[in-house]
């Protein structure tokens, strides 16, 4: 059987931590489930988030002495999973 070489830039880290997207019209909170230096894959409930749009991501510090994470995402895809989307991202602007 032939290896499918990995075709991703970065590699993801798993996590399952609270991040928050916000723009001007909401705040969605839901659980950021992996991240990378280019993206990050979030759980969110269904129907907040389009592809296209662009929201402020906030993925806190475990810690007090480290920063949280605070980037401006893109939306790349969304896909149903019921009740909750999961929701790909590009990050754009990292802060």
């Amino acid at each position: 059987m032939l290896k499918h070489a990995e075709q991703r830039h970065y590699s993801r880290m798993s996590l399952n931590t609270r991040a928050t997207l916000a723009n001007r019209q909401k705040t969605v909170t839901g659980l950021c489930l992996n991240l990378s230096a280019a993206g990050a894959l979030l759980e969110v409930p269904n129907g907040e988030c389009q592809v296209g749009e662009q929201w402020q991501l906030v993925v806190p510090s475990a810690s007090e002495k480290v920063a949280p994470l605070k980037a401006t995402a893109t939306i790349l895809r969304v896909d149903s999973m019921g009740v909750m989307d999961q929701v790909a991202v590009s990050l754009i602007e990292i802060r």
